[in-house]
């Protein structure tokens, strides 16, 4: 499987993001194989004909829709190069952390690492062009970077990521806070470290020194669901992106994601989805997954 990986330094100094319009270079940032990247992205579509599929999800590309793509999931895009337009936003994967000087701030965001929710946002025209113009002073500013560059790029890049994520938060119906209690953002971060090993809620309780019942009310506030669901749902992504993109035996698949034994995984991939785990990746094979 193809991996790109974040060019720092291209510009001849270090920028640990980078910002483009796809109708200058598309062939640069679309592939139809199956691939993943070491950064973050946010594909920004004002005009454009395809699918991506995303971690083993196909979605349609439409007039203003946006895609957030955290490091390492897989994807590919099938997108007419003729009719796209619009912005492709990357970032490594420390940048905004470093940039903000919060450690939490990518999980602040609620599109990136929600399992909940897809991955897609539809904005309003007017919606997009407010967003559209941070990100063409952005571009100007890498263009004609200065001394103070980086305090303007900071400044645009800030709106328009709340922005967005206020918006992606109106279009899901979950909280748009991002200066909420901190034990919510922890958790999204330790499930993100931990979930391949660790299951259960008592788990993430113990590492957050919190009660059950106070991370299930701060994980319902800000998500709309019990703790206990996001997990299942986030360690289903992992069961369906080894299926999909491995060549790994449900047994095989068991032990890398420390079920205590192959048939307590194809109980549970049962109970989320409705079907067996060779179910699912034979309807992928006969292409009727969507």
């Amino acid at each position: 499987m193809k991996k790109f990986v974040f060019e720092n330094k291209k510009y001849g100094f270090e920028l640990l993001m980078d910002l483009h319009k796809f109708e200058n270079n598309p062939n640069i940032y679309f592939h139809p194989t199956t691939h993943e990247t070491n950064f973050f992205e946010i594909l920004f579509f004002e005009n454009a004909n395809g699918k991506i599929e995303l971690n083993g999800q196909l979605l349609e590309v439409q007039e203003y829709s946006l895609f957030f793509i955290s490091p390492f999931q897989k994807k590919s895009c099938m997108i007419d190069h003729n009719s796209v337009k619009g912005f492709h936003l990357v970032f490594q994967n420390d940048f905004l952390s470093d940039f903000f000087d919060d450690k939490l701030f990518i999980y602040r965001l609620q599109y990136f690492y929600n399992s909940q929710y897809p991955q897609f946002l539809k904005l309003k025209k007017d919606e997009y062009t407010i967003i559209k113009f941070g990100l063409n002073e952005i571009i100007e500013e890498i263009k004609n970077y200065q001394n103070d560059s980086n305090h303007i790029i900071r400044s645009l890049l800030y709106f328009s990521l709340a922005k967005l994520n206020r918006l992606y938060s109106c279009f899901n119906s979950i909280s748009p806070k991002t200066q909420s209690n901190s034990t919510i953002y922890k958790f999204k971060e330790q499930l993100e470290l931990n979930i391949r090993e660790h299951h259960s809620v008592q788990y993430y309780c113990n590492l957050l020194k919190v009660t059950r019942q106070q991370l299930n009310i701060l994980v319902k506030e800000h998500t709309n669901n019990t703790t206990k669901e996001i997990i299942n749902n986030r360690l289903l992504i992992e069961i369906k992106t080894e299926l999909r993109y491995t060549d790994k035996t449900i047994n095989e698949i068991a032990s890398t994601l420390n079920f205590s034994e192959p048939n307590n995984l194809t109980r549970f991939f049962i109970k989320m989805e409705g079907i067996s785990p060779t179910k699912f990746l034979n309807s992928f094979q006969n292409d009727i997954i969507k």
